[in-house]
């Protein structure tokens, strides 16, 4: 017999058969003990059929358990017609016999179909992670040759994951820090940076990390003694096929050599230009002293010759009016002196221009980085956004800021770590700009306070008292204003408006 008729008939229809038996079987002893129990027991050789026979042994066990009921328990009994009493009962066994078989073997085919495809998946799977293993153990030699790499380049490197902490220190960076791995791991590593420069370099990891750019800076590191020196920061990530950034490289540069140059450099100019300075302050209180001698020389001769002449019983008015007359000469001699020095310190015609006033002060922040880290001082902004442009001398103006921003920084000169100078810009209105400059100092005596702008006051031992004066005069001459007051939590403030009309 072929071997499609034995699965696809014979097989169902023995499968049926056998269910169907089974329930006529234990129909005849239960019937007298509960009411119809043909009922459940055919309907339960029917599921069975569909469910293990599949569709062809659900309607073959639908048929002859039609015939059995039909002849075995519907009235009238052991024959093969159906009373009219119990047609409509027998119907509705046999819609309901062939909507458990459909049911069933539904049942049956979709159980059927999800243990398929969980083999199939459970093969895929398998399938998948040897190809998985196999590209983890390239990727963990591809690691090894890195590691390598880094080991032998003779520069401290470490990696991060995509969050950026730290997984990987190679051996320089952690024979400079005196630590163990374990102890730098995820954002502990932040301690081996200068406090001053900590906070600069979390933010712009967080800058990095929130845009997947890179980002170089300078900043100062702990050694293992103790001691910091200063590096090049720089971080670069390293991308996945789909575009997300897979982890982070970075390399620290020693530059302490560069750094040290450099602020000898700066030291060395500094002092340049405090001698230029007294050079020509003295040179200029010479000049005065040279040109002011003789005609205050001459107007003291003249007004005791004119005391004599008045002194006389008899009145020399004549010789009096003529050497009054060269008094006044002298004494306007002695005027045209003073206005040539005054030219010295009198100021051009105002250039003004549309002048981005949050621009000037990160450029002023810029020219006083290395003087900032001098005195060991964080300078700190907080620019207002949308500020006006305004019309304003920016030379002048950045000077302005120069003075004030160099005399916070001298004045934490002796105080304790940390010293922060907050630059700070509000907008008033459309045309006027507030600019606050503030430190962590001792603060302003009250006595000083009063005279702080007055030239050639100053409270430094080496001071010249112009620096305030002239921002004053600067102030003044831009339709502004500016004062100084102690500030809440310690220190001193100085504000200073300006305004766009010409």
């Amino acid at each position: 017999m072929p071997s499609y008729l034995v699965r696809e008939v014979l097989t169902p229809t023995s499968i049926a058969v056998v269910f169907v038996l089974v329930a006529l079987l234990w129909t005849f002893p239960l019937q007298h003990a509960i009411a119809y129990p043909f009922v459940f027991l055919f309907f339960g050789a029917i599921m069975g059929s569909a469910w293990f026979g599949g569709m062809v042994a659900g309607f073959v066990a639908v048929g002859l358990s039609a015939l059995v009921v039909g002849y075995f328990f519907i009235p009238p009994v052991f024959s093969m017609s159906i009373s009219k009493e119990s047609q409509s009962f027998f119907t509705a066994f046999i819609v309901c016999a062939i909507a458990i078989t459909v049911v069933s073997s539904a049942r049956k085919r979709a159980e059927n179909a999800v243990r398929t495809a969980r083999d199939e998946l459970e093969e895929r799977v398998r399938e998948r992670t040897a190809d998985l293993e196999e590209s983890n153990h390239e990727i963990q030699e591809r690691e090894r040759q890195l590691r390598n790499l880094t080991e032998a380049i003779p520069q401290q490197i470490l990696r991060t994951d995509a969050t950026g902490s730290v997984e990987y220190c190679n051996g320089h960076l952690l024979a400079y820090l005196g630590e163990q791995m374990d102890g730098l791991r995820g954002g502990a590593f932040f301690k081996v940076f200068h406090p001053t420069d900590a906070s600069a370099i979390r933010l712009m990891w967080q800058r990095a990390l929130q845009l997947k750019s890179s980002f170089a800076t300078e900043a100062r590191i702990r050694s293992a003694d103790g001691n910091y020196r200063w590096f090049l920061v720089r971080a670069v990530p390293q991308f996945a096929g789909d575009g997300a950034v897979a982890r982070w490289y970075e390399i620290h540069i020693d530059i302490e050599e560069q750094h040290q140059s450099q602020q000898r450099l700066a030291e060395a100019q500094e002092e340049h230009a405090r001698i230029s300075h007294l050079l020509s302050m003295a040179e200029m209180a010479a000049s005065i002293a040279h040109e002011l001698n003789q005609p205050l020389t001459a107007v003291v001769t003249h007004a005791y010759a004119c005391r004599e002449w008045l002194r006389e019983d008899a009145l020399n008015v004549r010789k009096a009016s003529a050497t009054a007359e060269k008094i006044v000469q002298e004494s306007e001699r002695a005027s045209a002196v003073i206005s040539r020095v005054r030219a010295l310190f009198r100021k051009e015609a105002l250039t003004r221009e549309l002048t981005d006033i949050n621009e000037l002060i990160r450029k002023v922040e810029r020219l006083l980085h290395d003087e900032a880290i001098r005195h060991d001082v964080a300078v700190r902004m907080s620019l207002e956004q949308n500020m006006p442009k305004l019309t304003v001398d920016p030379l002048q103006i950045q000077q302005v800021l120069l003075n004030l921003v160099l005399n916070g920084m001298e004045a934490m000169t002796n105080i304790p770590p940390p010293r922060e100078l907050t630059i700070r810009s509000v907008r008033n209105s459309d045309e006027e700009a507030l600019i606050v400059v503030e430190d962590r100092g001792r603060g302003i005596a009250d006595e000083v306070r009063e005279r702080i702008f007055d030239p050639f006051f100053t409270t430094k031992p080496s001071g010249a008292g112009m620096g305030l004066a002239i921002c004053r005069s600067i102030i003044d001459l831009h339709d502004g204003r500016i004062w100084a007051e102690d500030s809440p939590g310690g220190g001193s403030v100085f504000q200073f408006t300006v305004r766009t009309q010409i």
